[in-house]
């Protein structure tokens, strides 16, 4: 009898792999028929764009001017990362429309986020090369995205040049 059950119980099971295996190539091929589409990409410029913008360069500017002092021992490392925090703070706070500056939005936050916990690392006498190498990591994917949508928002009247200087 139990022989009975298993042969049945096998049918099933294999007739599910071959519907899913079905389905999942099915949705390969529909995806990658969407996505090879050429769908055009569209920018916008709202007020909270421009918001964002204008935020971040701020937040930026900030950082260098934070960096700077560091770097000649004008500024404590501590005031250095709550600074920092609290620039990733502001860029986080704003609410782009634009889906290229929503991403941007989250990776300069990031790299704010990297930076602080690279300076308070070596604060702490460890080794905050790992967090610097992703701040560097995030903020060439933030540049590489920017420049790539900069056209694109100036015509929409966000110029994007000055997140791309920093």
């Amino acid at each position: 009898m139990a022989m009975l059950n298993a042969v049945p119980l096998k049918r099933l099971t294999a007739a599910t792999l071959a519907m899913c295996a079905i389905a999942f190539g099915a949705s390969v091929l529909a995806g990658s028929s969407r996505a090879s589409g050429g769908a055009k990409v569209t920018y916008e410029c709202l007020a909270a764009d421009k918001q964002f913008v204008n935020t971040v360069a701020t937040q930026l500017t900030q950082l260098s001017y934070w960096s700077a002092a560091l770097q000649t021992h004008d500024a404590e490392p501590g005031v250095v990362v709550s600074q920092a925090r609290n620039e990733a703070v502001q860029v986080d706070a704003t609410r782009p429309g634009d889906r290229t500056l929503h991403a941007s939005r989250d990776l300069i936050s990031s790299m704010l986020k990297e930076y602080a916990k690279a300076v308070e690392a070596t604060t702490d006498a460890k080794d905050g090369s790992a967090h610097m190498q992703n701040a560097w990591r995030l903020a060439a994917a933030a540049h590489k995205l920017l420049a790539g949508a900069q056209a694109g928002l100036a015509a929409k009247g966000c110029d994007v040049s000055r997140l791309m200087q920093s």
